[in-house]
């Protein structure tokens, strides 16, 4: 089953992350009774009239479900213990990254290794298989690249309006039987103690429900905590896949 595709557009929020200390950042995907978790170290420093984002990735590990989705999560464990440099502007955008063309050789390998083990194959036209898997995703402009790498930083930069108040949504979906569908809701922002905010999106349609929920730091344009549900309906039967993202200070 297909799950939908949700994009959604927001306001940029201001930009300074603290400089002192990195953060700890767990990412946790459940797709039913399967689960992948990823943990990473995001560390910032200024770089001229922007930052400069070191992120160490410390785990992955978890089931790794059918999907491509899935496999490209899992790919990023091709730099585990690795430090990546990302540079970014003031917005927090991601500009550059440090050897990006040897960083991408090494995804598009692990995701084209790990779809080809799910195949019961013989070594030689296993390693035929994951050339064919890989060759589109070394194809892939600079542009999307840089996007996919950069998503290891750029998960936690906050990207949702920061006025409080309701304001209704409209997010472009897919449905569970292959065609498109418009998902329609309403976002709402409220302050929460210690000086954070909550953003709420929900929308649905008629075999679509979607809920995303942010905690985040006006003073630094970081999240905090981040979930996302997304329920598919189709033939009587629910399909689904919860993400959810944290970031802490990591103890000295």
């Amino acid at each position: 089953m297909l799950l939908a595709a949700i994009v959604l557009q927001a306001s940029t929020a201001g930009f300074a992350p603290p400089l002192d200390a990195p953060r700890r950042v767990v990412t946790e995907r459940r797709d039913d009774a399967r689960i992948y978790r990823m943990e990473r170290d995001v560390r910032f420093a200024r770089e001229g009239t922007g930052y400069r984002a070191e992120v160490t990735l410390r785990a992955g590990v978890g089931e790794t479900p059918d999907s491509t989705a899935a496999a490209y999560e899992a790919g990023f464990e091709a730099f585990a213990g690795k430090t990546i440099v990302f540079h970014l502007d003031p917005r927090g955008a991601v500009v550059a990254i440090d050897d990006m063309a040897a960083l991408w050789e090494r995804f598009c390998q692990r995701v084209a290794d790990i779809a080809a083990a799910r195949r019961t194959l013989a070594p030689t036209e296993r390693e035929k298989l994951a050339a064919r898997i890989a060759a589109p995703l070394r194809a892939l402009p600079v542009e999307r690249q840089r996007a996919m790498l950069g998503s290891l930083v750029v998960a936690v930069i906050a990207d949702e309006a920061m006025t409080p108040g309701s304001t209704p949504v409209r997010l472009p979906g897919q449905s569970a039987y292959g065609g498109t569908t418009a998902l329609e809701g309403q976002r709402t922002v409220v302050a929460l103690p210690g000086g954070l905010l909550r953003s709420t999106v929900r929308a649905d349609a008629a075999d679509v429900a979607f809920e995303r929920v942010t905690d985040m730091d006006p003073r630094t344009g970081l999240i905090t905590r981040n979930s996302k549900t997304l329920r598919i309906r189709a033939g009587g039967l629910e399909k689904v896949s919860v993400t959810s993202l944290t970031v802490e200070r990591v103890a000295d």
